[in-house]
């Protein structure tokens, strides 16, 4: 039995994770500035929104959240998703920002993954969608995303939800297939108005220019097949962008003066020896990618990297890259994948309940800042523990507990109800003045075992 009011307990990890929050947007993002044009009232009630994301143990909505968090009602937490526009709108400048001040440049990642709306009947920008990773199609919201990297942290830099074309039915062909006649708008209607129709390609080139335009400046890019088509490998190039991409088999190339698929120019070229230092046989040439121009090819076999495939065809922009390094550099694309993981297995991005598409991008925001902040989240000082993935850091954060024993604010870790307290001024905890007047509440619990 703990020494203290155990309906209190939520409440007192709750204010604690608000310092851990408060910490990373003041003293990691620098993001002082950028809130302080945001009334108090909504600032708090976000980042209790966030704080209620990382509290939660998985599947977080706002009751469960509300619950746990004890500051708040469900229904603050669900307005604040329709009202909070003007810090949702600052939130990928705070991470851009936050990317400007590292010294490396760092690299970019394009890619989209399907939110899972399996039950959903009524959510805005929620349709029938093929999932490539379970084989099947279902109800999703497909989120295209910029994420940035130095090979350590990995950083959402802008994101956008992609909308389905409004198609009319005008026939079958001779196979029975559906004739369609596109209308160049989306399904999504804003206020009666259908949104001009944007593919994956064009939103994740828009995405690209825009954190260019903010002054990012990455030393490459990586995509998967599906963003490596001749457009874009000609706007990274106008963009002085090296890229680094996976190309499908089919794919045509010209090799010592002949056109063939990938798949036939993989059969000419013989790879003897396997590279254990990179755990895969690679050997690179140069061919002529037809409408783009010389690339540098690299065929990859019996790869043990977790991305699958037994034959890989690895493409780069940059014809002086050795092979390995262009190896390394396209596996660092698996950054996003373990990215999305985490967002969907810790940090609930699946889970908003909202009908409009406005909560949903805010919740997806949320979620994000959320991720951020525990991606660079500070040592904590005060424990010898150094958890590094983000599902470790969320369960080490759970088991802390912010008190006050005659007087003085202590921290506690659950796990350990017989270890002793550690000062709040004793951590690096103690150094921050919130802005957040629920994190200046006191909290007294009856300690009679400890004194001071």
């Amino acid at each position: 039995m703990y020494p203290y009011n155990i309906n209190l307990i939520s409440e007192g990890i709750a204010i604690l994770i608000l310092w851990i929050i408060e910490i990373s947007l003041i003293s990691v993002l620098k993001a002082s500035q950028l809130l302080d044009s945001i009334p108090g009232r909504i600032v708090e009630l976000s980042m209790l929104y966030v704080a209620g994301l990382i509290i939660v143990e998985k599947n977080a909505n706002c009751c469960k959240m509300a619950e746990k968090l004890g500051l708040t009602s469900h229904d603050q937490l669900t307005r604040i998703l329709g009202q909070g526009e003007g810090l949702v709108s600052k939130i990928g400048l705070i991470f851009i920002n936050f990317c400007l001040s590292q010294t490396t440049g760092g690299f970019v990642i394009l890619d989209d993954v399907l939110i899972h709306k399996r039950y959903s009947k009524t959510i805005e920008g929620v349709y029938n969608e093929y999932d490539h990773v379970d084989k099947e199609r279902l109800k999703g919201m497909r989120l295209v995303m910029l994420i940035w990297s130095n090979g350590k942290v990995r950083i959402p830099i802008a994101w956008a939800i992609w909308h389905k074309e409004d198609k009319t039915l005008i026939g079958f062909t001779k196979k029975g297939q559906p004739k369609y006649k596109h209308t160049g708008l989306c399904l999504l209607k804003i206020n009666g108005q259908a949104l001009p129709y944007k593919t994956k390609n064009e939103i994740g080139l828009e995405l690209l220019k825009k954190v260019i335009e903010k002054g990012l400046k990455p030393q490459y890019i990586v995509v998967d097949s599906w963003y490596g088509g001749k457009k874009n490998l000609e706007e990274f190039q106008r963009l002085h962008l090296p890229c680094y991409s996976r190309l499908k088999s089919n794919r045509k190339v010209v090799f010592q003066g002949k056109l063939m698929t990938l798949n036939s120019l993989a059969k000419l070229i013989p790879i003897s020896s396997f590279n254990y230092k990179h755990e895969a046989y690679i050997k690179a040439v140069q061919v002529y990618l037809p409408g783009f121009g010389d690339i540098k090819l690299l065929l990859v076999r019996k790869d043990k990297h977790p991305e699958e495939g037994s034959t890989k065809y690895l493409l780069s922009t940059d014809l002086t890259v050795s092979a390995p390094k262009l190896l390394l550099r396209y596996r660092s694309r698996w950054l996003i994948e373990t990215m999305f993981r985490d967002l969907k297995q810790n940090l609930s991005l699946e889970s908003c309940q909202a009908r409009g598409i406005k909560e949903q991008e805010a919740h997806i925001a949320f979620v994000l800042l959320a991720f951020v902040i525990l991606e660079v989240e500070p040592v904590l000082q005060f424990s010898p523990e150094s958890p590094e993935t983000i599902g470790k850091k969320k369960e080490f954060l759970q088991s802390l507990l912010l008190v006050k024993i005659q007087g003085i604010r202590a921290i506690i870790d659950l796990r350990k109800p017989n270890s002793e307290p550690v000062l709040l001024e004793d951590s690096f905890l103690g150094k921050v003045n919130s802005f957040l007047s629920r994190v200046n509440s006191t909290l007294d619990f009856p300690f009679e075992t400890f004194n001071y």
